[in-house]
C-alpha cells in the first residue's frame, strides 16, 4: 500500500522550473500530463522514461529545503559541508526511489483539484490520482522563496501522510543510536 502510494507520489512530481504563484495549478496540470505521457510511451526504454521523468520533475522541487526539514534540529549543528553532503545525498535517495517506483506505473490518470493559501508564503496543490482500483489524494506544498517571485515544492502529502515527516522521524530514530557521519553513509 504505501510503495503504491510513494508511486503515485513520484508520478506526479514534475516541473521544468521554480513555479510563479498564479501559475501553479496550471502548469502542474501540464506537467503531470506530460510525465503521464512518457510512461505511456511504447517507444520509450524503461531507462528513458526514467530520465526524461526526473529531469520534468527536477526543479520545482527544493530538495535542500526538504533535507533541511527531514533532519529536523540536527541540521543547525552541521558545517556547510555536510548540509551539503547530507542535501546531495537526500536529493538521490528521493529520485532512486522515484525510479525504482516507475516499474509500478499502470495508466493512473491525476486531477488537479484547487489551489489553497496556507499563510502568506505557503500554497497546498490538491490532488487526486485515480487508479482501476484505487484512488489517492496527494496534496503538494509550496513555499515562496524569500525576496523572490517563484514556489518550489517543499513537501507532499499522500493520503494525509507528510513524505518529509516520515523521514524526519526515520532520521531522528536513527540518530538516536547512530552518528550523522553513519546517516550520510546510508543514505
Amino acid at each position: 500500500m504505501l510503495k503504491k502510494i510513494i508511486l503515485i507520489f513520484l508520478l506526479t512530481i514534475i516541473n521544468s522550473y521554480a513555479v510563479q504563484e498564479q501559475n501553479i495549478q496550471k502548469t502542474m496540470d501540464s506537467k503531470i500530463k506530460k510525465v503521464l505521457q512518457v510512461l505511456q510511451n511504447k517507444n520509450l526504454s524503461l531507462k528513458q522514461k526514467e530520465k526524461q521523468s526526473i529531469r520534468i520533475m527536477d526543479s520545482v522541487f527544493d530538495y535542500k529545503k526538504m533535507a533541511q526539514i527531514s533532519l529536523g534540529r540536527k541540521w543547525k549543528t552541521l558545517s556547510s559541508k555536510e548540509k551539503s553532503q547530507f542535501a546531495s545525498a537526500f536529493e538521490k535517495k528521493i529520485k532512486h526511489s522515484y525510479v525504482d517506483k516507475l516499474r509500478l506505473y499502470n495508466n493512473q490518470r491525476v486531477i488537479i483539484k484547487k489551489l489553497k493559501k496556507t499563510k502568506k508564503n505557503r500554497i497546498s496543490l490538491e490532488s487526486t490520482i485515480i487508479g482501476k482500483s484505487d484512488t489517492y489524494d496527494v496534496v503538494y506544498q509550496f513555499y515562496k522563496r524569500a525576496n523572490k517571485n517563484d514556489w518550489y515544492i517543499y513537501d507532499v502529502r499522500l493520503s494525509g501522510v507528510s513524505i518529509v515527516q516520515t523521514y524526519r522521524k526515520q532520521f531522528s530514530d536513527f540518530l538516536k543510536t547512530k552518528s550523522f557521519k553513519q546517516l550520510l553513509k546510508s543514505l
